[in-house]
Formats: structure tokens, C-alpha cells, sequence
């Protein structure tokens, strides 16, 4: 049973990926199509020193239970489904959220959720402070993962990608 609503800032601490991270007793392989386990443990640090996307990660009680990891992006206007008059823009800045996962011992008790949040708030923050962004965006396995990120806003928008996957948006404001 999900306690999403029963969880805030303060039930974690957040650290970016580095390499002295300590990997080893975190496992999110059940039911990964993704191959987000294998990102995590193989290809996430590289990620971040190419400039890829950075890593949060997320423990509780000392405990590594999910990550998600961010970049910048952008989605074209015709892709949101905006009707803005008088505006000439062709793409919108976004947030990208490139991987987001929660460890198998952990997954029910709400902590996708509020990875998710986290990010939106991420966001809005960073729009609101240090730089432009109007949207969130992702790609993820059509099925039961877009129904999570729908069931949060996500949109789905149009993009030219394999059968299997759907590009969803959220409009920060």
C-alpha cells in the first residue's frame, strides 16, 4: 500500500552520485524493461561526466532506495498541445527526467511518487530561480508506467519513436 502522502523532504537525504557511491545493496531489477538497474550500476556516473544528466539519489534511513537522474531538454510547441496566441516560440525548455527508479525491497510505499514530485518541485524551483523551464518531459514504456506518470499530469505529446515507448509532457505553468 502506497504511503506517498506520508512522505516529505524530510524522510530523505539527497546526494548526487559520485564516485565513491556505494551501489552494491541497491537492486531495482524486478520488472525492469528499462534496464534502469543496469544504467544505475554501469552507464550513470559516465552519464554525469559527459553532461548527460545528473544523478539524485535518495536514502532513507541511510538506505539507498531510488534515484532519479535529470537533464535539460526541450519540446517543441507543437508537441504540448499549447494554444498560446501571439507567441512565435518553436521549442520550450523542459526538464528532463531520464531514469527514475525505486529499490525491489521498497517499491509500494510510495516513494515513486514522491520521486516524481521531487522532480516537478525541482523544477518550478529552478524555473522560478536560476533558469527557464516550462515543462517536464520523459519517455517510458507505454502500459502501466504511463498510466503512473498520467495519473500525475503527464501528458501524452507526439513523437516519432519505437511502438513501445510514449514521450509524456507536464506543463509547470
Amino acid at each position: 500500500m502506497s504511503d506517498a502522502n506520508n512522505l516529505d523532504n524530510k524522510a530523505f537525504t539527497i546526494k548526487k552520485l559520485s564516485e565513491n557511491t556505494d551501489l552494491s545493496q541497491f537492486d531495482c531489477s524486478e520488472n525492469d524493461e528499462l534496464d534502469l538497474n543496469g544504467f544505475i550500476h554501469n552507464d550513470a556516473l559516465s552519464y554525469q561526466r559527459e553532461g548527460m544528466g545528473v544523478t539524485h539519489l535518495f536514502y532513507r534511513r541511510d538506505k539507498l532506495v531510488g534515484f532519479v537522474t535529470l537533464a535539460m531538454s526541450a519540446v517543441r510547441k507543437g508537441q504540448t498541445g499549447l494554444r498560446l496566441d501571439n507567441y512565435e516560440k518553436v521549442n520550450y525548455p523542459a526538464l528532463w527526467l531520464g531514469r527514475l527508479a525505486v529499490d525491489n525491497t521498497e517499491r509500494k510505499k510510495g516513494i515513486g511518487t514522491f520521486l516524481l514530485r521531487y522532480c516537478l518541485e525541482f523544477a518550478v524551483e529552478k524555473a522560478n530561480t536560476e533558469l527557464g523551464c516550462r515543462f517536464a518531459a520523459l519517455v517510458t514504456l507505454k502500459g502501466h508506467r504511463t498510466a503512473f506518470y498520467s495519473k500525475y499530469g503527464f501528458k501524452k505529446v507526439k513523437a516519432y519513436l519505437d511502438k513501445d515507448y510514449e514521450m509524456m509532457c507536464f506543463q509547470l505553468f
